[in-house]
């Protein structure tokens, strides 16, 4: 499979730095699932790593969790991706009460957000995700007209409108993953560069200040 085999090279290509994750309650946590062949961590291909320290940057202590799943090829990787999200969002909003969240995803990743985000709480969504924020994501495609896009990997349901406004989608053009009718693979790799990861920390530290001000 083509997808498989471009990010294959590029996971190759960019090696991922040491992570750590705090154990402890934290103002802001990034919740981040990673693209598909990557290894276990916030991900390189697709600016993963990047926008995790970007963030921490950004949000002095601000902490993130990588989904713990395969990101492999097929529906299976994705249910498993859900679930650890799901279950993540069982104890750690109780364990963290005033611990605020940002979704984010890179491409299966983006995938596995959307439908975690469909099943979780509404009054959870609308008063401590402070954004979701996804690259190369197929759920672009999913409109309010249209509110399940079913995308060659599966339906990607629409975000929940409990977020609305606070969603940032990145997409290159002519990533076919997230362009109806793109066809060039190779901007499916390039959201670690340009100012994808700058617009996107920009994006949540404006919303992190709304939500906290308003809670």
């Amino acid at each position: 499979m083509f997808w498989t085999a471009i990010l294959q090279v590029a996971v190759v290509a960019l090696a991922a730095p040491t992570q750590h994750e705090k154990a402890d309650c934290s103002p802001l946590e990034v919740v981040i699932a990673r693209g598909t062949t990557e290894p276990q961590g916030y991900g390189t291909v697709g600016g993963g790593t990047k926008f995790v320290n970007a963030v921490q940057k950004a949000i002095p202590d601000a902490t993130a969790y990588d989904v713990k799943y395969p990101a492999a090829p097929g529906a299976e990787s994705q249910a498993a991706g859900v679930q650890d999200t799901l279950k993540y969002f069982e104890t750690k909003p109780k364990a963290c009460p005033k611990q605020l969240y940002v979704l984010s995803g890179f491409s299966q990743g983006g995938l596995v957000m959307h439908r975690a985000a469909d099943k979780l709480d509404k009054t959870l969504l609308k008063t401590r995700v402070v954004a979701a924020v996804t690259f190369g994501d197929h759920g672009q495609q999913a409109t309010k007209e249209k509110p399940i896009y079913n995308s060659p990997f599966g339906p990607v349901p629409l975000w929940p409108a409990e977020i609305d406004g606070r969603i940032k989608f990145n997409c290159a053009v002519g990533d076919p993953a997230c362009s109806p009718g793109g066809t060039n693979f190779s901007q499916h790799l390039v959201y670690g560069a340009g100012d994808f990861v700058e617009q996107s920390t920009k994006f949540v530290q404006e919303q992190y200040e709304k939500l906290k001000t308003s809670g």
